[in-house]
């Protein structure tokens, strides 16, 4: 007597197609490369968050370089090059940039901006002795005028530079085929 025929029967990896009826989706070429729905949306957030708050330590202590051009002091006539906060700035621009591309998700970006602000507020806030962050009032532009002004400059670039760069990475995305 020959053997019955199992194959409508079978139970384990079928091949690359249409699922038969009570058995979930496959692992096919179908499958390959996605993700479940849920995990696609904290993962990106978890990694801009932790970007941010790298950037915005890095930036906040590089931000207080600064150069004298022309003299030494503001009474002589000299101007403060907050050099520093500019390669700051271009570090949270650049991260920006790079992990809104990398992910393909235009929000990612903010994400990105947002926690590197909220950083360098932490970090000039602390409490205790006045470290990371010089305030900008007419007596610290009188007596300290370079810390200030590249405070001054790190602090509201961040959110200047954020959205430049949400407007230059835009046009950049990669958008999928539509589906018919």
């Amino acid at each position: 007597m020959p053997a019955p025929d199992l194959r409508d029967q079978q139970q384990g990896p079928t091949p690359a197609g249409q699922s038969p009826a009570g058995v979930g989706p496959r692992s096919g070429p179908e499958r390959r490369g996605t993700r479940p729905a849920g995990r696609r949306g904290w993962v990106p957030l978890l990694v801009a968050v932790l970007i941010g708050a790298g950037v915005g330590i890095l930036g906040t202590v590089l931000h207080l370089h600064f150069s004298w051009i022309g003299g030494t002091t503001t009474e002589e006539g000299a101007w403060v090059l907050p050099w520093g906060a500019v390669l700051a700035l271009l570090l949270v621009a650049s991260a920006q940039l790079w992990w809104t591309l990398r992910s393909s998700l235009a929000w990612t970006g903010g994400v990105v901006a947002i926690a590197a602000f909220t950083t360098a507020m932490v970090m000039g806030n602390w409490p205790g002795l006045d470290t990371f962050a010089v305030a900008a009032n007419d007596y610290t532009l009188a007596v300290v005028p370079g810390p200030a002004i590249a405070g001054t400059v790190w602090v509201w670039g961040i959110p200047a530079v954020a959205i430049i760069t949400m407007l230059v990475a835009q046009p950049l995305l990669r958008h999928p085929a539509s589906r018919d």
